[in-house]
């Protein structure tokens, strides 16, 4: 009996020996022993300090309280780096400050198509061959995503998933019940037209949708990528401007020169005139939070995204909010150390926490979003992830300078009485002719 007890003892020895030496997966946060981590902090410590600056490009919404939240496991992960965002307006051009010598080490957002005409990006094969990278711990439409739309070059951080912000004053008002389940694009402006009306000397709108979105919904292409010409006279973007038109012959949604209600985000949260608001998670629930912090209040709620009939369960073209490493960086290894660290357990659940889908395949961070966010406590967060993203298309390099023919075709609609296929015609024709220009121009 004695032998065996040392046999199991000895057994038992080995295992632990096993388990200590045990390797993380690339991405998620280490656990290491108190001594390895100690020395490892020590020689973190001991490297010159460096500061990574973020460009944000393209429009996307990152705010200094969110770099402050995600990034402070990095910090202490590797305490030698200090993250700073820029200063510089959403939206604004980065050709201004390469000119005056400033290279950002991370560019956060943007189109890759527009990122790789500028020359702007490092190329990542060589960094992920060194550092590692373990897309497995990735949702597959993550992947597939950013393997399509960046060729792998930029790296994910979140979901920027759409859904349907609701007014629940308005509904109240005009006594129209909340939404908690799938609608298609036509049951939801049945129901804006009963919340289209004017009352009390305040004129209320629906909902306000662009032809972009709901060409997102069936996953549309403006060009043709085998042809390289326009592709919007076909049936399903007659589809959608179809569908447009409906919302523009409700009485009262087009008021004098003004057929736009969602132009501006506080249009929902401050003008309150806006019953329901098609828009992304990324770009609403920070400043919805801000305004809770300064004492503002709305009584609102989240509704599942729509779409046509076909599509229904899906929302629009899945948006990725990523990461790339700047050509000409300073330091773009330890940027890379940065971004791979960015999809450790520990950061993506913050991430979630604080009001971002994670893009982790791990279907628990769903059910801690927004957890750490007051402004969500008592929504009814199960309706933001009742409609699927889509699958991406093969957006061409040039389709986003020719997008505001769309714009002007609805225009067309709304203003000016034009027909959906002549409204449709005329924007194809000028489509054709900027496309022409820009092959003429390489």
């Amino acid at each position: 009996m004695k032998k065996i007890g040392i046999a199991l003892f000895a057994l038992m020895l080995m295992l632990v020996a096993a388990c200590a030496q045990k390797e993380v997966k690339t991405g998620s946060a280490p656990t290491e022993a108190p001594a390895a981590a100690s020395s490892q902090q020590a020689a973190e410590e001991e490297k010159e300090q460096i500061e990574l600056t973020i460009f944000k490009y393209g429009g996307v919404t990152l705010t200094q309280t969110e770099v402050e939240t995600y990034f402070a496991p990095v910090e202490k992960k590797f305490p030698h780096i200090k993250i700073k965002l820029l200063d510089i307006p959403e939206g604004d051009p980065i050709e201004p400050l390469l000119t005056a010598g400033t290279i950002p080490d991370l560019i956060f957002g943007g189109s890759y198509g527009e990122l790789k005409e500028k020359d702007l990006l490092a190329d990542l094969a060589p960094l992920k061959a060194k550092y590692g990278y373990d897309e497995s711990r990735l949702k597959p439409e993550v992947v597939s995503a950013i393997n399509q739309s960046s060729e792998g070059n930029q790296f994910p951080f979140s979901i920027n998933l759409p859904v349907i912000y609701v007014n629940k004053d308005i509904f109240d008002r005009f006594n129209v019940p909340y939404i908690n389940d799938l609608k298609t694009w036509d049951e939801i402006i049945d129901i804006a037209k009963k919340l289209t009306r004017s009352d009390d000397g305040v004129n209320y709108i629906g909902i306000d949708l662009t032809p972009s979105k709901l060409g997102s919904s069936l996953s549309l292409d403006l060009i043709d990528p085998v042809t390289e010409k326009a592709a919007v006279t076909n049936e399903a973007w007659t589809k959608v401007f179809q569908t447009i038109k409906k919302l523009y012959d409700i009485p009262g949604f087009v008021q004098g020169d003004d057929y736009r209600h969602d132009d501006k985000d506080d249009v929902f949260y401050v003008d309150r005139n806006l019953a329901m608001y098609s828009h992304n998670l990324a770009q609403l629930v920070g400043p919805l939070e801000e305004l809770r912090k300064q004492g503002v209040t709305l009584n609102w709620d989240f509704a599942p995204h729509p779409n046509f009939e076909e599509a229904l369960g899906t929302s629009l073209k899945i948006n990725v909010h990523r990461f790339g490493v700047t050509k000409g960086g300073a330091h773009q290894e330890e940027a890379y150390q940065v971004l791979n660290y960015l999809l450790s357990d520990e950061v993506q659940r913050l991430v979630s926490r604080n009001g971002r889908v994670s893009v982790l395949n791990d279907p628990e961070l769903e059910k801690e979003y927004g957890a750490d966010i007051e402004v969500l406590k008592g929504k009814t967060i199960e309706n933001i992830f009742k409609a699927t993203p889509r699958p991406l298309s093969n957006e061409h390099v040039n389709e986003r300078k020719v997008s505001k023919y769309l714009t002007e075709a609805a225009s067309d609609i709304a203003l000016k009485g034009a027909d959906v296929n002549t409204a449709l015609r005329t924007a194809e024709e000028k489509i054709n002719k900027d496309l022409e220009t820009l092959k003429n121009t390489k």
